[in-house]
């Protein structure tokens, strides 16, 4: 009784501490009319659909409270031709924007178009911000080990650190300015090392911070770990490739 206690607990420590991001935006035919009612999901890299939502008279859809990280998000109507936007980045208490345009159907039959997702350089909020995802992640030689100062560091060439490796300072900022968000929770200091397996994405803002992350002079990092829930269809994946 008391380890199901137990489980229960740590089962909500994760879910109240995972930030989460919004996905927004319009769909509409190759005429530029408003596509209503296109059933829109965001899935894992393997295909499991984790949330999802429909175009309104409008063609607009909103889907609320995605889990920050990477996704596949498909698009899919009948009469028109499937659309997938592959590597499609939640951020963490932020809006991601996402117009497509839908495709009539062939002849002979629906098809489904696969497009990679171009992350944004400009934040929209006005944020000036660098994201790596997990995938990413595998190839930064600093990513190993699970030092978050180092990895940042290997992000961005604007960033440095302190003779001690201690401290970051953005663009000349002072010492201990920089934000630190893990699942939402802020730390100034002690940081913790975490496993580059373990996280989801980590993102740098360096200026025009949200007004989330505005009580500081220097940088925000924020990083997202990984949910239970894409550690399984991860591994679940990992099985079937075996």
């Amino acid at each position: 009784m008391l380890g199901c206690f137990g489980i229960l607990f740590l089962t909500l420590i994760n879910v109240h501490g995972q930030s989460f991001g919004t996905l927004y935006g319009h769909v509409q035919g190759t005429t530029e009319s408003s596509i209503p009612g296109v059933m829109v999901t965001v899935e894992t890299g393997d295909g499991h659909a984790m949330f999802g939502g429909a175009t309104d008279p409008d063609g607009r859809y909103r889907i609320n409270a995605i889990t920050a990280g990477s996704y596949d998000v498909r698009f899919k109507m009948q009469g028109k031709s499937e659309l997938m936007k592959r590597g499609v980045m939640i951020n963490p208490d932020k809006i991601t924007i996402l117009n497509v345009v839908l495709q009539d159907s062939s002849l002979l039959g629906a098809t489904l178009e696969i497009e990679d997702y171009a992350i944004p350089l400009i934040d929209p909020d006005g944020g000036t911000f660098t994201t790596l995802t997990a995938k990413e992640m595998t190839h930064l030689s600093s990513a190993h080990g699970g030092d978050i100062k180092r990895m940042v560091i290997g992000m961005l060439s604007d960033v440095k650190a302190s003779p001690n490796g201690e401290e970051l300072y953005f663009r000349g900022s002072r010492a201990g300015s920089v934000l630190y968000f893990i699942d939402g929770v802020k730390i100034r200091e002690n940081v913790p090392n975490i496993p580059s397996s373990g996280i989801s994405s980590i993102s740098v803002y360096t200026g025009g911070m949200p007004a989330t992350y505005g009580d500081t002079t220097g940088g925000v990092v924020v990083i997202n770990t990984k949910s239970f829930t894409q550690e399984y269809y991860q591994k679940l994946n990992a099985k079937k490739k075996k």
